[in-house]
């Protein structure tokens, strides 16, 4: 864009901010469609340039689940922000439209953001589209924030996206390590029928299940379509499996959690991240899990926790908060209000807030990250190799976290002290 352009745009964002309090609460005055809409929270007291982050999140589709709940954190931490000073006083605005699970959905929705710069940033939340999205985001002039992301092809590998918790080589080993956390001996790997990395990803954790000297099974197939599970889960009773690792979006793993433990499965379900919702596994009577999540810790007894649970509930009640994927992605956007507020760039614009970005360095959030973070310009972001280790029995009011093992990778103390596996 020609610099006479990119000034006449923010001349006229500058001259829009006294109408910003006006077109926030027309925006807030209830939340954005389950597709597409903005949400900026109440501003009337900000005076700051807007901060304008167009967010591609699957929200239709077989993990839509991702997206739909990383839509409700995203609208509660902007509601939030914004009613208590914004960003260093900057308003933040969030433009959420549908990726729909797809390779074509999700480059589409963000190649439009990329050419229209009223976007300063862009958030990303699709997990069956992400991996294939590295080539189309190598090289271009805009930050890309991790939504909760976990393909270690894109965030692993490509300059100027941002990834502050674990990704898929570090949440392989992570199912293998809970189960033997758990006591398991013979481990499985569930996987999505709809999603052909679940099953590479089993081959992975199958491997490394030997490695560190666990009996194993083979990877099994389970789709979202399927009117029931009982010959896998006979399969699995048959054979002794006491852990199985489930690769699956919630929705179908509460299915065949229950179809399982009907069948007589007595063993534990290893969840990971976005596989695992409080909620929605408290609903399969008797399923006990263990799990790791990639995001803090949402029952733990801390004054920034509260924030977030009470956010939550205040600005987006329908959302299912209580998962590592809602915790890692408001995560993601306090780390970038915090390198934003560090910054205090004169002018809101890509650039700026990539300088921004490039600044952070050792950070931990005071424990709602995992390990230190620090993003370096000109390299993709170093994988993370901590998360938080915990267990969940339906019946039980909240996830309890399991010891540490070794030194807190966060340097964090009670619940949001975090375990390290690496790599």
């Amino acid at each position: 864009m020609a610099p006479s352009t990119h000034a006449h745009k923010r001349a006229t964002r500058l001259v829009a901010v006294a109408a910003a309090a006006c077109l926030a609460l027309t925006a807030c005055g209830d939340d954005s469609d389950a597709s597409s809409g903005t949400d900026s929270g109440t501003t009337s007291n900000l005076t700051g340039e807007p901060i304008k982050i167009g967010y591609a999140a699957s929200q239709s589709g077989p993990q839509a689940s991702n997206g739909l709940n990383g839509a409700g954190v995203a609208q509660a931490w902007a509601k939030y922000t914004n009613a208590h000073g914004g960003v260093d006083g900057h308003p933040v605005e969030f433009e959420i439209v549908d990726t729909k699970n797809t390779v074509p959905g999700a480059t589409s929705v963000v190649q439009n953001f990329l050419d229209n710069d009223e976007s300063d940033a862009i958030l990303l939340t699709d997990l069956v589209a992400e991996g294939a999205m590295g080539k189309m985001l190598t090289d271009v002039d805009t930050p890309i924030l991790s939504g909760g992301g976990s393909s270690d092809l894109l965030w692993a590998n490509v300059p100027g996206t941002f990834q502050p918790v674990s990704g898929s080589t570090y949440t392989v080993k992570a199912y293998v390590q809970v189960a033997r956390t758990a006591g398991g001996t013979k481990f499985a790997w569930a996987a999505c029928a709809e999603v052909a990395v679940c099953q590479e990803n089993g081959g992975k954790a199958i491997a490394y299940a030997k490695e560190v000297g666990l009996q194993t099974e083979n990877v099994q197939l389970f789709s979202a379509s399927a009117a029931n599970y009982t010959a896998e889960c006979l399969s699995y009773v048959g054979k002794g499996v006491d852990v199985i690792a489930m690769n699956i979006g919630i929705a179908t793993g509460a299915r065949v959690m229950a179809d399982c433990l009907q069948q007589g499965y007595q063993g534990k379900w290893s969840m990971m991240n976005s596989g695992f919702d409080q909620a929605k596994v408290a609903e399969v009577s008797g399923a006990q899990t263990a799990g790791s999540s990639q995001g803090f810790p949402w029952w733990a007894d801390d004054p920034k926790v509260e924030t977030y649970r009470q956010a939550m509930k205040q600005y987006s009640p329908d959302t299912q908060w209580q998962g590592g994927n809602t915790t890692s992605v408001w995560a993601m956007l306090e780390l970038f209000k915090k390198a934003m507020e560090t910054a205090k760039p004169a002018t809101i614009d890509r650039a700026s807030i990539l300088t921004a970005m490039y600044a952070v360095k050792d950070e931990t959030l005071g424990g709602l990250l995992p390990e230190p973070v620090t993003f370096t310009e000109g390299q993709p972001s170093k994988p993370v190799g901590c998360s938080w280790l915990f267990s969940y029995n339906a019946g039980d009011e909240n996830p309890k976290s399991l010891p540490v093992e070794g030194t807190p990778g966060n340097g964090a103390t009670g619940d949001l002290a975090s375990t390290c596996i690496g790599y």
